[in-house]
């Protein structure tokens, strides 16, 4: 969230909450005063080094690798916890009576953005390509919708204009040209506010034909404007009649095969031939 904010990348407002007694004392990026830090919990609201977070909110381990996410209510919606975890099975989550925050290990606190039911996967190629689908959340009832061979069921999404732009900043800010992020669509009084709540890193999309017909082809241009940038290529597709060249034409024709099935060859000429 500290890298995310200093790109000026919109996150949920937040407090990191790092006790003495956990075992994963160095964290790397993190700088944490846990000897000077402070929480106060009553029944409907957290406070955290003077900031208070009214329920709802969310609190995440500190460590990612941890999936155990909880999401705190009032007492007027009838109080409890609802507990993410990785899928098991036809669930991912499940609600449970304890209003009280964890008391052991550390946690990132952060304000619950009320959403239409849906989360919004992102996928990243390059600066200039992301990839979109939708879920249901987690956080309504916990049921894992599947298709009928059994996975996940997502749904295609349009990216907004500013959308497009916050996955083109993660991507910079992350040094990743392939890079998965969470985006959340949130309602608030100012109308919908656009949120990033967390950053997987090297992901890809698990089952999209044109995603990978598009990932082929914007690595190998990726690639080949890096191993040679002086060089103008075209990529042989269907939109595309094949060129034929000899080698009198280029000094040092160069015809290679790049993820056969998905970009098959690609006709590097020299800049003074465009």
């Amino acid at each position: 969230y500290s890298l995310l904010k200093s790109e000026n990348i919109p996150v949920p407002r937040y407090q990191v909450l790092k006790r003495k007694d956990d075992l994963n004392q160095s964290i790397e990026g993190l700088s944490l005063p846990s000897d000077s830090q402070t929480m106060e919990e009553h029944e409907d609201h957290l406070t955290i080094n003077d900031v208070v977070f009214t329920k709802p909110f969310v609190e995440k381990p500190l460590n990612a690798d941890d999936h155990n996410i909880y999401i705190y209510y009032p007492q007027a919606a009838g109080g409890g916890s609802q507990r993410l975890f990785r899928k098991v099975y036809e669930r991912s989550s499940i609600y449970s009576p304890i209003s009280r925050v964890r008391k052991f290990g550390s946690y990132v606190y952060e304000d619950f953005m009320p959403t239409d039911g849906q989360d919004v996967k992102v996928y990243t190629i390059g600066l200039h390509y992301a990839h979109a689908e939708a879920r249901k959340s987690p956080t309504l009832d916990g049921r894992v919708e599947r298709d009928k061979e059994g996975k996940e069921l997502r749904y295609p999404v349009i990216l907004s204009a500013k959308e497009k732009e916050i996955a083109r900043l993660v991507a910079l800010a992350f040094k990743q040209n392939i890079c998965g992020f969470d985006l959340l669509r949130a309602n608030g009084a100012n109308g919908q506010q656009v949120y990033v709540c967390d950053v997987n890193g090297f992901s890809f999309v698990k089952n999209s034909h044109k995603y990978y017909e598009d990932c082929a082809q914007v690595l190998g241009e990726l690639i080949l404007s890096e191993l040679s940038p002086e060089l103008v290529f075209v990529l042989k597709q269907r939109a595309f009649p094949t060129i034929p060249v000899t080698p009198e034409q280029v000094s040092n024709d160069k015809l290679v095969d790049v993820l056969p099935g998905m970009v098959t060859k690609v006709l590097l000429l020299k800049s003074c031939l465009s």
